[in-house]
């Protein structure tokens, strides 16, 4: 059902807002330490899981940290990234959001979010605005000792510090390390990085390597989306977790609270 011209217009004045906003910031943010953080998975389009992060935690927590893949595959992809882009801009101290590897044209054009604009907003030309807005996110957040990032380390990220460096705007994006911080996947019983079964560009990265990343750049932790898991997955020792917060592959949908140095697993 397509939208009339106010919601066109307002729901394209917000991204617009949130490319100025995105635009300001560096692409690794490096926030201070604080008491109560939730970390949201991939939600797809699952408005009801966002809705509900925000109806039961906003008023509980210190910071919503939301790991990517807010669009594609769910049928309310639209609905679902505006509803999070307007809590971040009344509150960007509060609720912060990091490019997935489904904020890029590369997946939009497959897994529907491009379709779904077209459909809504009634004009293929009102997609472009959200390809600069993704051009722009934050790679990754440093938060209590943990790196979240949507998929996880890259083959030549040897300092967190690169990140700031990384080419900006970027579509695809391009980069090298930037693909692979969207992309890539842990696999513990792996050494080094090994091609990844997700195609041309993508590695798997094993225990190894982790812990020597975690090790040079004295984090706890990696917190990251990305893999359909029921919920949740820990992995190396619990050095990294994976969370999964959208009901479209018929998994539970999770979320992870960290209170002070405490990790507690909520369903939503």
């Amino acid at each position: 059902m397509s939208w009339n011209e106010e919601q066109i217009n307002e729901a394209i004045e917000l991204v617009n807002k949130a490319y100025d906003y995105f635009s300001s910031l560096p692409l690794l943010l490096e926030l201070p330490e604080t008491d109560s953080v939730i970390f949201v998975g991939d939600t797809h389009g699952a408005i009801d899981v966002t809705e509900k992060v925000f109806d039961e935690y906003y008023s509980k927590v210190d910071k919503i940290i939301f790991l990517g893949d807010y669009v594609d595959r769910g049928s309310q992809s639209l609905e679902n990234i505006l509803l999070i882009l307007r809590k971040m801009l009344e509150n960007p101290d509060k609720v912060y959001m990091i490019r997935g590897n489904h904020e890029s044209p590369i997946t939009n054009e497959y897994y529907g979010f491009k379709a779904e604009i077209k459909q809504k907003l009634g004009d293929e030309e009102n997609y472009e605005p959200f390809v600069r807005m993704f051009s722009v996110m934050p790679y990754a957040i440093t938060i209590n000792g943990y790196f979240c990032v949507h998929g996880g380390i890259a083959r030549n990220l040897v300092d967190i510090k690169q990140i700031n460096s990384l080419p900006k705007p970027d579509i695809i994006p391009d980069n090298e390390i930037a693909f692979e911080m969207l992309w890539n996947d842990p696999r513990e019983e792996l050494d080094g990085f090994i091609p990844n079964v997700r195609g041309e560009g993508t590695y798997f990265y094993g225990k190894d390597v982790t812990l020597k990343f975690l090790e040079n750049n004295n984090l706890k932790g990696i917190i990251r989306g990305h893999e359909a898991v029921d919920a949740f997955r820990f992995e190396m020792d619990n050095r990294v977790i994976t969370v999964f917060s959208s009901r479209y592959h018929g998994y539970g949908a999770g979320a992870l609270i960290l209170n002070k140095d405490n990790i507690c697993k909520v369903l939503l």
